[in-house]
Order: C-alpha cells, then sequence, then structure tokens
C-alpha cells in the first residue's frame, strides 16, 4: 500500500535507509543522527513530496523529492528512493516511481551513478541519461 508521507513514518524511513545505503552496493557509513539529518532536510522542504510503501505494516520502501519550478511548469527531482532490500525485485521500487510520475509534474528528474543497479532500474522504466548535462564535483 503506497501512501502520501506522513511524519509518523520518519523513524521507519531513516531506520530502512540506513539498513539500505550501509549494504552494497552503496556501502555508505550513515548514523541515526546523519540519517535522520539527511531525511529532514528532505521533509524540511518547501516544496516536499514523499511517498512511503508499507508491507503488512511494515515500510518496504519511501520517495523523498521536491517540487521546483521550471519554465514549462513544475518538475520534481527526486531526491532518495530506497526499498527494503527483503522486498526488492517485487515492483516496489516501480510502484513508487509511478506514485510519484502521476503526481501531475511534467517532468520528473534525479541523479544516481551509472555503476549502481539503480541506473539500470531507471533506464528500464524510460529514464534517459542526458549527455549534454554534467554533474560536477570538487573535494574541498
Amino acid at each position: 500500500m503506497i501512501r502520501a508521507y506522513a511524519p509518523d513514518a520518519f523513524e521507519a524511513c531513516r531506520d530502512l535507509f540506513i539498513e539500505v545505503f550501509n549494504r552494497k552496493p552503496w556501502n555508505d557509513n550513515w548514523t541515526i543522527e546523519t540519517a535522520g539529518a539527511r531525511l529532514r532536510e528532505f521533509t524540511g522542504h518547501k516544496r516536499f513530496v514523499g511517498f512511503t510503501l508499507w508491507e503488512d505494516d511494515a515500510l518496504a520502501g519511501a520517495v523523498f523529492c521536491h517540487a521546483q519550478t521550471q519554465y514549462k511548469g513544475n518538475e520534481i527531482v527526486i531526491e532518495e528512493l530506497f526499498v527494503s532490500p527483503k522486498c526488492q525485485r517485487k515492483g516496489y521500487g516501480t510502484a513508487l516511481m509511478e506514485a510519484v510520475e502521476e503526481h501531475g509534474f511534467w517532468c520528473v528528474t534525479l541523479l544516481t551513478g551509472k555503476a549502481y543497479p539503480s541506473f539500470a532500474f531507471y533506464k528500464k522504466r524510460g529514464y534517459r541519461h542526458l549527455e549534454w548535462l554534467a554533474f560536477l564535483h570538487k573535494r574541498v
């Protein structure tokens, strides 16, 4: 069951975020504090949009986004999408993407690493890698 994000799901989302991203292939090192801060940054956004997906009474996945204005209208930017490792390959990621896509925006944008399984996941769903767009990074 997909629901619009509600604040009472925050701790479950935080804990699932840590479970997903602290394992392969990401191998991050999120803590309760850092994961909580990251998700609060999203939920605190003035134009936050989020959905949670539940299997029975357990959180199985979530997507955190924000809307932003473009010259063609509003676009939605996916900040994080994550599905429990126990629930992957059940179509839950696709269901969360469909919830975002049906929200009434003219386009959906996101960033992901080319080497991660998420890259193939998004491409399979019709998302294109934009060769003309560059994501730049500098360690300081």
